[in-house]
């Protein structure tokens, strides 16, 4: 695999300095990563709304059969979520189509549909961290004779869509199980490295990573236990350095498909085609974020971000993007975490330069748990159960990852997870799921960059607490 956000669909900004002598951190500036232009809704609804948009109009009226699931992995109830999908995309079609209650091969489907206007075939794939529907659209044959006479003749419509898995989804599958977590480790070799961000910038099915350092932006994937480097472009030919740098760093990323957007207060900011040939300016560090791609703008006396995020387009007239929970942060993450009811809820977290954790939701802010944290941040579904997590850096002698739940109906964050991390976290990012359907937290500590995944498992028995189970590179 290869990510850093966000997603998904993921991004960070990171500053290396300690704001405070005893702080064990560094700054970072992390979001969820999506894809462009993600709306604020769970996967099977876009996937309704989309197929039906290209489908224009269909024969009324029009029976809907869906296939039964097509997927890489087990789905334990996976005819009941291809029904689902068939039920969201005749609503959309209107009052002229109804859903069919069993799922069946087209010849049955055909059979089904009888003298009905049309038949509304609709096949549902699980690939690579994807829910795929295509949608065929065949006309009614009159009677049995003529099906039997005439060899049946092809769709006269078609339609395709995805998207990525998430916790609506995932309520079919296994459950995924965050206090179970595996760690990953893989050697890099970039120095100094002050952000990662993840996604699929080619559009192949995997993601890739990319690492944003002091002297080059590199983008890879990681290949028998090390990251290996496929691209990567020096500062020196990007762009030439900044008039008034801010005195320790701050730079972001994020992967967006057919793009690779990139900032450094030493540098710039820029986004660059996949091959990193092309580029074209941003204005300010790249974020991602509940929605798409904002720019936070730096203060330099301040050495940290000041104000909500704006547009990145130049030219563009930039009033703010979004809210912010501070005025005034050195790491930010946002992500729009739908429920297992396909309901978005969108999460912001900041982290003032006193070490505090800000944190705003639609529905409220919650109590962050006491203490300072560090300069990584990254919120995302890590456990697709619709509850978003806020991934952060220890502040402190003893560096960690340490994960938090927010539930809707609470005011505290909920400890799930507490990895050490003796060397240093410079980076945090969360990859949206790829193979095997699980999102991913990158965490980028010392040399390593570590893979944290939550374990796949059936049934409803209790997880024990505890530290992610880790292995070598």
């Amino acid at each position: 695999m290869g990510h850093h956000r966000a997603d998904s669909r993921r991004t960070g900004i990171r500053r290396r300095a300690r704001l405070r002598p005893w702080g064990a951190s560094a700054l970072a500036l992390t979001a969820l990563l999506v894809p462009a232009g993600a709306r604020a809704a769970g996967a099977l609804e876009v996937l309704a709304q989309e197929a039906a948009q290209s489908l224009v109009q269909t024969p009324a009226p029009s029976v809907v059969v869906a296939a039964p699931l097509a997927a890489d992995q087990h789905v334990p109830r996976g005819d009941e979520l291809a029904l689902r999908v068939a039920a969201l995309l005749a609503g959309r079609i209107g009052a002229s189509a109804r859903a069919h209650t069993q799922t069946a091969l087209l010849a049955t489907a055909r059979a089904i549909a009888g003298r009905a206007g049309a038949l509304v075939y609709v096949q549902t794939e699980i690939s690579k961290g994807d829910i795929r529907t295509t949608v065929d659209v065949y006309p009614s044959v009159a009677n049995s004779w003529d099906r039997i006479r005439n060899r049946p003749g092809g769709p006269i419509a078609h339609a395709f869509a995805t998207s990525k898995l998430d916790a609506e989804v995932r309520s079919f599958m296994p459950t995924l199980v965050l206090e179970e977590a595996s760690v990953h480790r893989a050697r890099h070799d970039e120095q100094d490295v002050l952000a990662a961000a993840c996604g699929d910038v080619d559009g192949d099915g995997g993601d890739e990573i990319v690492l944003v350092s002091r002297e080059r932006v590199a983008l890879g994937r990681v290949r028998a236990g090390r990251f290996v480097v496929d691209r990567a472009a020096a500062w020196s030919e990007l762009s030439p350095r900044a008039a008034v740098p801010v005195r320790e760093p701050l730079a972001g990323a994020v992967v967006e498909p057919g793009s690779v957007s990139v900032g450094s207060t030493e540098r710039g900011a820029l986004s660059l085609t996949p091959d990193f040939v092309a580029h074209t300016p941003l204005y300010g560090i790249p974020a991602r974020g509940a929605e798409g791609i904002v720019c936070l703008q730096p203060e330099p006396s301040a050495g940290a971000f000041d104000g909500a995020p704006v547009d990145c387009a130049v030219a563009r007239n930039n009033k703010p993007k979004m809210a912010v929970p501070a005025p005034r942060f050195d790491a930010f993450s946002a992500a729009a975490i739908a429920d297992a009811h396909g309901d978005a809820r969108t999460i912001v977290a900041a982290r003032e330069p006193s070490g505090k954790l800000k944190l705003k939701a639609a529905d409220g802010a919650p109590q962050a748990p006491d203490g300072a944290f560090g300069a990584q941040l990254a919120v995302a579904d890590l456990d697709q159960d619709g509850v978003p997590e806020i991934a952060a850096s220890a502040d402190g002698p003893d560096d960690a990852v340490d994960v938090f739940s927010w539930p809707s109906d609470g005011a505290e964050l909920r400890p799930r997870l507490h990895v050490p991390a003796p060397a240093g976290v410079h980076a945090l990012a969360a990859c949206p799921p790829e193979q095997g359907g699980a999102p991913v937290l990158v965490a980028v500590v010392g040399g390593e960059i570590w893979l944290i995944r939550a374990e796949a498992r059936d049934g409803d028995a209790a997880a024990p607490a505890g530290a992610a189970r880790q292995d070598g590179p």
